[in-house]
C-alpha cells in the first residue's frame, strides 16, 4: 500500500514537472493549479489508463498496426484531454500542448520511478 502512495505522489510530482516544461515551450497552454490539482489528475488518469484505454486499444489494433503504432500515441493524448477535462485546475490548450505533454509526462515518470526504485 505504501509503494501505491509513493507512486501516486511520484506521478503527481512528474505532472507539476511537465506543466513546468510544457509552460516553458507553450506558455498558458498546459496549466495545473496546484499540487492537489495534480494529485487528483493523476488518480483519474491511472483510472482512465486502466479501465478506458485497454478497450480503446483493442478496438483500434489494426489501425495501430497500419501507422506503426502512432493510434497508440493518439490514444494517450486524447485520455490526457479527457482528464484535463474533467479535473478542476488542470487545463490542457490544445493538441500540440497534449502531445507535447504525453511525451514529456511519460519521460519525466519514468525517470522519477527509476530514480526511487
Amino acid at each position: 500500500m505504501l509503494k501505491l502512495l509513493i507512486n501516486w505522489v511520484l506521478n503527481a510530482i512528474a505532472f507539476l514537472i511537465t506543466q513546468r516544461i510544457i509552460d516553458h515551450f507553450l506558455p498558458g497552454q498546459f496549466r495545473l493549479r496546484d499540487f492537489a490539482a495534480a494529485m487528483i489528475a493523476t488518480l483519474l488518469l491511472g483510472l482512465v489508463n486502466s479501465t478506458v484505454r485497454p478497450l480503446l486499444k483493442l478496438l483500434t489494433f489494426p489501425l495501430t498496426i497500419l501507422t506503426l503504432g502512432l493510434s497508440s500515441l493518439a490514444i494517450n493524448v486524447l485520455c490526457l484531454i479527457f482528464v484535463s477535462r474533467i479535473v478542476p485546475g488542470f487545463y490542457i490548450g490544445g493538441i500540440v500542448p497534449a502531445i507535447a505533454g504525453s511525451f514529456v509526462l511519460s519521460i519525466v515518470a519514468t525517470l522519477l520511478n527509476w530514480f526511487v526504485k
